[in-house]
């Protein structure tokens, strides 16, 4: 293009611009083309030192934590504690043999249930018959011998004092001392060859249920031979679980409330109830008793092994069967509970945030009770119908603003 066209247009140009600035501002706004000059623009703002502006550019406004919450509601506390347990007898007893000789009689039905005093076995008895007619035979020889002596000491002494001398009066006595000690001999070796006798006959110590007969008759018995059977109680029987530590605090804490001392287990039938599940899912229709718990924990698992006694008169229950216990509560006792993960903890104890209505976070203190699976009981400081941040409270701090989203676990 040629130089003198080039500066002809920027002179036509600049003379537009000109002419414009002339142009009455009315005419320009009823035609449209009016522009604001009251706002100034955001550079001209930052120029003169708008503060408000400038804040806005410098620091932008920070998103509002999104959070999620739970709405609190009150849950049965005292819910049934489900354990693996072990039936075990009270009583069990291996029948042995006491004295030698050939077994003559089996007197009971294997598998049976038997009673106390009841006669189960019975061992050849001839030679103990024998025995004891022997030794009867011997404390009456001895008691001859012993009358004998006391008569001729007795007949010593009654001779006028100087017909017989010291010598003779005592050899007299010594004679009747030992003819005393003799019978006490023989005595004794009768009430043993009784009591072997005795022993010919094997009763049941217990009632309950007796098994197989490990030695049948003719056979020879003895000491030093197998078990003769095996007989254990079956009414009632004890069941043996292990609980947690955590449970075993919860336990404790809950019989204090009940002012129970945790060493009077004996009450606990009034607030802690086990009762059994079947391994075909039934329940057994009788409830327990808690009998005792073990001294310690054991370190190995990490669990207290806790004692509970049934009364079984259908022997249902046989000792060595897997059954679970469910630990319930005579009182159901409802109470505001929490997500475990939401509790927090400080110096001053256990807390929470609660969001109030205005989406506002604020700490709360509050007193935990009994451990139930995932969450804690409240005992003090929230009340059914509050909401709590249960995710997100990295993101928050006391006072803030919050977006709540409801957790999607009931």
């Amino acid at each position: 293009m040629p130089a003198s066209s080039f500066y002809y247009q920027l002179f036509i140009i600049i003379v537009a611009f000109a002419m414009i600035s002339f142009i009455p501002n009315d005419f320009l706004t009823s035609k449209g083309w009016a522009v604001d000059t009251q706002e100034p623009s955001m550079a001209s703002a930052l120029e003169k030192g708008d503060g408000n502006l400038q804040a806005k550019v410098a620091q932008p406004q920070q998103p509002v934590p999104v959070v999620t919450v739970s709405l609190i509601t009150d849950k049965i506390v005292n819910l049934p504690m489900d354990h693996v347990g072990r039936v075990v007898a009270l009583q069990s007893v291996d029948l042995q043999a006491r004295v030698e000789g050939t077994l003559e009689q089996v007197k009971f039905q294997e598998g049976g249930a038997v009673k106390a005093g009841e006669t189960l076995f019975v061992i050849e008895q001839n030679s103990y018959l024998s025995q004891v007619k022997a030794d009867q035979a011997r404390v009456a020889e001895a008691n001859a011998a012993l009358r004998k002596a006391e008569q001729y000491r007795k007949r010593l002494e009654s001779v006028r004092k100087g017909g017989i001398s010291k010598t003779e009066l005592e050899t007299a006595r010594a004679d009747e001392q030992q003819a005393q000690a003799a019978l006490d001999v023989a005595n004794a070796t009768l009430s043993l060859s009784k009591l072997n006798l005795d022993y010919t006959t094997i009763k049941a110590p217990i009632s309950g249920r007796i098994g197989i007969a490990n030695i049948t008759k003719g056979n020879l018995v003895g000491p030093n031979s197998d078990t003769l059977a095996r007989i254990v109680q079956m009414d009632p029987v004890r069941v043996r679980y292990s609980v947690s530590e955590s449970h075993v605090v919860s336990v404790q804490q809950e019989l204090k409330r009940k002012g129970i001392s945790a060493d009077d287990l004996g009450k606990t039938k009034e607030v802690i109830i086990p009762r059994i599940r079947l391994s075909n899912g039934t329940m057994y229709d009788l409830p327990g008793k808690i009998e005792f718990a073990a001294n310690e924990i054991d370190a190995n698992t990490g669990t207290l092994p806790v004692y509970a006694i049934f009364d079984n008169p259908d022997f249902l229950l046989r000792p060595g069967q897997f059954v679970n216990v469910l630990i319930t509560s005579s009182k159901p006792e409802t109470k505001p509970v929490v997500p475990q993960a939401a509790v927090l903890e400080d110096v001053d104890g256990p807390y929470v945030f609660v969001v109030n209505q205005n989406n506002q976070v604020q700490p709360r203190h509050i007193t935990i009770g009994v451990a139930l699976e995932t969450e804690w009981a409240v005992e003090e400081g929230l009340m059914a119908g509050e909401t709590i941040v249960i995710s997100g409270i990295q993101k928050i701090r006391p006072g803030m603003v919050v977006e709540t989203v409801p957790s999607k676990t009931p």
